[in-house]
């Protein structure tokens, strides 16, 4: 009985190893994604929503995410985009996807490309909705459809298993430079409730 203690703690430890592994292997999955500059063609683009401080002013990250949904559909001239996300913390007056494509209005994008998702609470909400908006629009034909996503560069890996998770096959992916480090600590910090609701199917969190 003695040795039980010993054995309990050995095998914590093998947990605790395996986890911190797991870890250290999705982050640098994360980075390593971040680094790329992805610009991949698409005939749907979401534009991932990000915060909104108080009523309806953009988060800096929102902020670069319109910034660079803007040079890049300057580019890419006759894809649609989906702006995705909803109005749901206390004091927000307009929804993620409001704002995006007023911004995108505002700087010579045609409304006609803009297809609003504005319900979504979560990045696994972002694809589901935004399938259905895309699947409709397409007149069900979204399968041949090429479709890319537009986040911050530290949010990308994650938003791509998620994307998958959603029913996207090979979905692009379009770069955006992040406002600062802080966003590689917040992977850090959902990594562990990611891979809890990727085992038991759970997806509904941000």
């Amino acid at each position: 009985m003695k040795a039980l203690p010993k054995i309990l703690l050995g095998t914590a430890g093998t947990v605790v190893a395996g986890a911190a592994s797991v870890m250290g292997a999705h982050m640098t999955l994360v980075f390593l994604d971040a680094k790329r500059n992805h610009r991949d063609g698409c005939d749907y683009l979401l534009i991932l929503g990000c915060g909104v401080i108080g009523a309806d002013t953009p988060s800096p990250n929102l902020v670069r995410r319109m910034e660079s949904a803007v040079d890049y559909l300057k580019e890419n001239k006759t894809c649609f985009i989906v702006p995705c996300g909803g109005c749901f913390r206390e004091g927000q007056k307009k929804s993620e996807a409001a704002i995006i494509a007023d911004y995108m209005i505002s700087h010579g994008i045609d409304e006609n490309r803009i297809l609003l998702e504005d319900k979504s609470t979560t990045t696994f909400e972002n694809f589901l909705f935004a399938k259905e908006i895309i699947k409709t629009h397409s007149a069900g034909n979204s399968d041949n459809k090429k479709i890319a996503f537009l986040s911050s560069d530290f949010h990308l890996y994650r938003a791509s298993k998620i994307a998958k998770l959603c029913g996207f096959k090979g979905i692009g992916k379009v770069s955006s430079p992040s406002e600062n480090n802080k966003g590689f600590l917040w992977e850090f910090r959902v990594a562990p409730d990611f891979f809890e609701r990727v085992i038991t199917k759970r997806y509904s969190g941000r």
